[in-house]
């Protein structure tokens, strides 16, 4: 195996480090007897939150592309709130149709059972050589190259990866037995459950794919499950027998090993690596901590009607306390995004984007329009939305007209 590493210079100005800087303020509601909302808008914008909106906004508007225009309104506009909330100095309401988004015009997040709908039988394939599987909520994305298949992201447990994707496969022409890497975006439990069990019974020598600060968390869970020191949900096990037959049970949904891993540049908390996967096959990935600290993006060749393009995989969501740090990394990805050409985006949270309608609509009509293929102006914008509307956010918590929690 060749494994090719090239550190890219990270995109960081003396702005955006300034941003960076500053505390998180969090706060109590106006009236002293009631919580803030989970994250959202508060009070209206101050000049400076205002002008980070307002750019991102200008970027949302150039097309009508409905994954941009979504990444602008939920981000910068409305952020994630609940019915529940109701009384507590914002506005919120219920979603006018579930079926098409899981954000309402006031930022109604749709935390339900609706979002564990499973795909149609063998997922979603939105490019040529390119498949979404899994859910409306988490899913994983499956490309066909000459040189086997890749997997990017790995679902929440190994039955999920069982029944949503291996179970799936056959009626996409695909075979488990032939994936040979598993690239993993980031350690959340949502995200890697489901890798093992491709390892241990499809394919043994596939490799797992990480960002380096993340690989060293997940190895510290598995040590935790080992000594027994790992949180637990449900009640304690009861005999000897049951206790092992948990731990082997923790052990299958957390990757056993990360061949390898994408490190930071030096002095920088980002990176990217240049991994050749096989004799015709390059991916990009990236490291852009702010949802966790080692969360990785990757870039990887598909096409569309035979012609080539760039797909951009996002695994990630919001983090506000590491706004100002997610939106340099964002930035940083973004210029390497350029660099590569990157014009198809995907995200494997499918309810981001409410990118499981999209998804839907092409498998009713694979030549419908598809607004993943939104092109390298758009995955720059749809990055740079991301960004500025992180450098919002940051400022607003500082100011008190957001909360976070």
């Amino acid at each position: 195996m060749k494994v090719s590493a090239a550190i890219v210079a990270p995109l960081v100005t003396s702005t955006f480090l300034a941003l960076a800087s500053g505390a998180l303020a969090q706060g109590s509601d106006s009236t002293g007897s009631a919580p803030r909302p989970f994250r959202g808008p508060w009070k209206p914008d101050l000049p400076l939150s205002k002008a980070y909106d307002d750019a991102a906004k200008a970027m949302a508007m150039v097309d009508d592309n409905p994954l941009i225009r979504w990444e602008y309104r939920v981000w910068c506009v409305t952020g994630y709130r609940h019915p529940d909330e109701a009384g507590t100095g914002q506005a919120v309401d219920r979603l006018p149709d579930p079926t098409k988004d899981l954000m309402s015009p006031n930022g109604f997040f749709y935390n339900t059972l609706g979002m564990k709908r499973v795909m149609p039988p063998g997922g979603v394939r939105f490019m040529d050589n390119a498949w979404y599987f899994g859910t409306d909520y988490v899913g994983a994305v499956v490309v066909k190259t000459p040189d086997g298949l890749l997997m990017f992201d790995a679902l929440t447990t190994p039955e999920d990866m069982q029944t949503q994707v291996l179970d799936q496969m056959p009626a996409a022409g695909l075979n488990p037995a032939d994936f040979k890497y598993i690239f993993l975006g980031h350690q959340h439990q949502d995200h890697i459950g489901g890798a093992n069990l491709i390892r241990q019974r499809f394919a043994p020598d596939v490799k797992f794919v990480m960002a380096e600060p993340d690989a060293k968390a997940v190895a510290a869970m598995r040590t935790a499950v080992i000594d027994g020191t790992a949180k637990r949900r449900g009640p304690a096990p009861t005999t000897p027998e049951q206790a092992e037959a948990e731990k082997a049970a923790r052990l299958l949904a957390l990757p056993d090993k990360i061949d390898i891993q994408v490190p930071a540049a030096p002095a920088v908390k980002v990176g990217a690596m240049r991994l050749r996967v096989g004799p015709s096959t390059e991916v990009v990935t990236i490291l852009d901590p702010g949802h966790t600290v080692g969360q990785m993006s990757a870039i990887v060749p598909v096409t569309k009607d035979g012609k080539p393009h760039k797909l951009f995989v996002f695994s990630g969501n919001d983090e506000p306390s590491e706004a100002a740090q997610y939106a340099i990394s964002i930035d940083f990805a973004r210029g390497v995004a350029e660099a590569e050409g990157a014009d198809v985006w995907i995200n494997t949270h499918a309810y981001q984007s409410a990118l499981f309608y999209h998804l839907r609509e092409l498998r009713k009509n694979p030549d419908a329009p598809n607004p993943l293929l939104m092109g390298t102006s758009g995955v720059s914008r749809y990055l740079g939305i991301f960004a500025a509307c992180q450098r919002a956010v940051k400022l607003r918590l500082e100011d008190g007209t957001w909360q976070a929690w």
